[in-house]
């Protein structure tokens, strides 16, 4: 009999991050997205923020109509607690918690969760509602991430910006793929190539242009000292 759970339970953590909540994000979307007038009527924060729990409350109740469109597995059963979609599934008096992201935007590019803190690879849906209107797109949260060519690194942890047109249209296939783990030194190259480039070709001025004009000093200094890292 355990072996049996764990065999349901394997099969459905793999059902689940293969099929399911790529799933029920992109239709959760789709019925956002047809759900204009629902979302002119909710009340919405000043500025950019995850935490509109009318958003929130919306959304839940489209990601449980989504679920019974999408759902083919026999006795799985969802309920949903908010803010964000947080995702209790249910099978054989066994619970597997998941979480969809939810984002929103006046201007299309957002500051990102800290690079320390967040999954890249969790599924999320942002709303534009900028100049009035609503669009919602989806998709794994990396998709989103972009640095630019002068970016500053925050003295704690990197917060990569959102970009709302980097993601997903609802009408499109999920991308199921993940950000692999050695992406994170393209991170770092990114934003050591942002840096040396403010100071090369600086448009605005931060402390951490002259941090980086001390570094590059001492690396000239003796060069050799550094060919081992």
């Amino acid at each position: 009999m355990v072996c049996y759970l764990l065999w349901v339970k394997i099969n459905i953590q793999k059902e689940l991050e293969d099929n399911i909540l790529p799933n029920l994000t992109r239709e959760t979307c789709l019925i956002l997205n047809d759900n204009h007038k629902k979302l002119e009527q909710l009340t919405w924060s000043e500025g950019e923020n995850n935490k509109d729990v009318p958003f929130s409350e919306l959304a839940k109740e489209c990601c449980l109509k989504a679920f019974l469109k999408i759902n083919k597995v026999k006795n799985l059963k969802l309920s949903i607690d908010i803010p964000d979609l947080k995702l209790n599934f249910e099978i054989n008096k066994k619970t597997i918690k998941k979480k969809i992201e939810l984002k929103s935007t006046l201007k299309g590019i957002i500051p990102g969760s800290a690079r320390s803190k967040f999954d890249p690879n969790i599924w999320t849906i942002f709303c534009n509602r900028g100049g009035g209107k609503f669009d919602l797109r989806y998709g794994r949260y990396f998709l989103g991430m972009k640095l630019s060519e002068h970016e500053t690194f925050q003295d704690r942890s990197p917060r990569p910006k959102l970009n709302f047109n980097f993601y997903q249209k609802c009408n499109e296939l999920p991308k199921t793929d993940k950000l692999k783990d050695d992406m994170n030194n393209e991170f770092w190259k990114a934003y050591a190539k942002s840096a040396i480039n403010r100071v090369i070709n600086p448009k605005n001025h931060s402390w951490q242009d002259d941090l980086v004009k001390e570094i590059i000093r001492e690396v000239l200094k003796d060069p050799k000292k550094f060919t081992k890292i």
